[in-house]
């Protein structure tokens, strides 16, 4: 396991299995156990999660047909499908064309929408459902926060791990574009195809997927959009904090020298006073501090969690004792948290899709009941979360109950911000507060605006979130932690851009087991706090 990359986690289905081999700190043995939840909060005076009925959890089924690439009937033309796009998105290099099988519920008329990314004006576009009228599109561009590579694309871009991979940003800048005209579709079995025409060389168009609104739903779903946008907690801390930092403390996290400890052991031997003092030495105004990635580690005694996943939490409550800590220095405290490794989806090989292995309603209880206890137990200590691979989980189940799972996020703290990542691609959830802003790297163009006018988190606070040093994580043993990629001089010239819209900066940050970070990222992030947070006040 010493080798693992983001890579090897998205292919290998650790990112969402959850009952995979031993590492150190890992159940022996892993059992197959069903869950059993205790009375976690209610939806009506009394009511436990564990009796809501599904006809409660899932009212109804969601009006928009999403149509992936990954679950298409056939792909014909000049694509390239390697393991950067791992299924979830599909690249054309030329003309092609994607099919699907769609079972309709009720004959009728559907809008249509395109979830894309394109560099190329006027790219021919159409879309039409059983063989009938065509629905012509001429492909706007996109926008989005990256600038192309300076020496242009990869002819061979390699994996996520790969340098060459990133010389692709440009094409990763996905919107949804309404087209004119409506699809007729018949009750029952439709055949809906998108073609796209083109010379064959480098890529004109890159599909996430095709949406499907019946016209019947439309102002429904307008209104139940509208709902939820009135619903978002207000971001005014968020917006003004600067900066924030994150660490990925895992169960695979190594210490500077020497083989890792058992993640118990690890958890129960983090000096938190240490962790938050320098934090604050950092100049960080909130903490992300990873709950699970990969296997389903929780660094406190969380009863729903350890019925779903045995052996994996602890007795120590990291969590409040750092929440704690990072009060002294006026710090908020936000979780990650990945939300396949809640729920025991299985990812199909060499792919990011997951399959699922419990009904949507059982599912919803799993986490409503998680959702539920850490809101009880943390309170006002708990400033937000950011759920990471949102767009996996709606993949498996398209029909969860967002606005239910909303307000079990919020338990405890209403002002709670929340964050369901769908990576660079269009939310398809309004239940949410802020953009998560997986933009990864710098340089990065500006938001021009607190709340995102075009891209793939139109309408949602602007955040943006990169990494330093380790790409997220550091989990190679006996290797010195990653030379920081960027100047203090660098990342404060790039926050204080943000700052002019209102947009947080979270910085990733590689962690060793016993607390310490890098010292030559320490030193960046030092100097960084006193170009940044000049007028702080410093506890004595």
């Amino acid at each position: 396991m010493a080798n693992v990359t983001r890579k090897t986690f998205l292919l290998s289905g650790l990112s969402t299995m959850g009952f995979l081999g031993t590492v150190a700190g890992a159940p022996a043995a892993a059992k197959t156990v069903k869950p059993v939840f205790m009375a976690s909060g209610s939806a009506s005076a009394g009511t436990s999660v564990a009796s809501l009925r599904d006809a409660e959890l899932i009212p109804q089924l969601n009006p928009v047909i999403r149509l992936y690439p990954a679950k298409a009937l056939s792909r014909t033309g000049e694509f390239r499908f390697g393991p950067g796009e791992l299924e979830m998105m599909l690249p054309f290099l030329g003309a092609g064309e994607i099919a699907w099988t769609v079972n309709a519920p009720e004959a009728g008329k559907y809008n249509v929408a395109l979830c894309y990314s394109t560099t190329e004006a006027g790219t021919p576009i159409t879309v039409s459902a059983n063989g009938e009228a065509e629905l012509p599109f001429a492909a706007t561009v996109t926008e989005g926060f990256f600038y192309p590579h300076p020496n242009g694309p990869s002819a061979n871009p390699g994996d996520p791990d790969s340098d060459t991979f990133w010389t692709l940003r440009q094409y990763y800048m996905f919107e949804r574009v309404a087209i004119q005209g409506e699809l007729s579709l018949v009750r029952g079995v439709n055949i809906v195809k998108l073609a796209v025409k083109g010379e064959k060389g480098r890529e004109i168009f890159r599909l996430r997927s095709l949406e499907l609104t019946p016209v019947s739903q439309v102002d429904a779903v307008a209104a139940a959009d509208a709902r939820a946008k009135a619903s978002r907690s207000n971001t005014d801390w968020f917006a003004n904090a600067g900066y924030g930092m994150w660490f990925h403390f895992l169960d695979l996290t190594t210490p500077p020298k020497g083989p890792r400890i058992p993640y118990k052991d690890a958890v129960n031997a983090l000096d938190v006073k240490k962790l938050a003092k320098m934090v604050d030495d950092c100049g960080a105004s909130y903490l992300i501090f990873t709950v699970n990635h990969g296997n389903p580690t929780c660094p406190a005694p969380i009863k729903s969690w350890e019925a779903l996943h045995p052996g994996w939490t602890t007795e120590r409550d990291l969590i409040a004792e750092l929440a704690d800590a990072l009060g002294t220095y006026g710090i908020r405290l936000m979780l990650y948290m990945n939300c396949p490794g809640v729920g025991k989806l299985v990812q199909m090989p060499g792919t990011a899709v997951d399959l699922p292995t419990y009904s949507e309603a059982e599912y919803s209880r799993q986490l409503i009941s998680v959702f539920e206890e850490f809101g009880r137990r943390y309170g006002e200590k708990l400033a937000g979360y950011w759920f990471d691979s949102w767009f996996q989980t709606l993949e498996s189940y398209p029909n969860l109950p967002n606005e239910r799972l909303y307000t079990a996020m919020k338990t405890g703290h209403p002002n709670r911000l929340v964050s369901v990542n769908h990576w660079s691609f269009p939310t398809e959830v309004q239940w949410q507060d802020y953009w998560c802003g997986e933009i990864t790297d710098l340089p990065a163009k500006p938001f021009g605006a607190r709340y995102i006018k075009r891209g793939a988190g139109a309408g949602l606070q602007a955040h943006a979130s990169i990494y330093l040093d380790a790409p997220w994580f550091h989990i190679t043993e006996n290797k010195e932690m990653e030379p920081p990629r960027y100047s203090a001089q660098v990342l404060a010239d790039y926050i204080r851009t943000c700052q002019k819209d209102q947009a947080p900066v979270t910085i990733g940050v590689g962690i060793y087991q016993d607390g310490t970070i890098g010292p030559n990222s320490f030193t960046v992030l030092k100097e960084l706090r006193g170009l940044i947070r000049t007028g702080r006040k410093r506890k004595a």
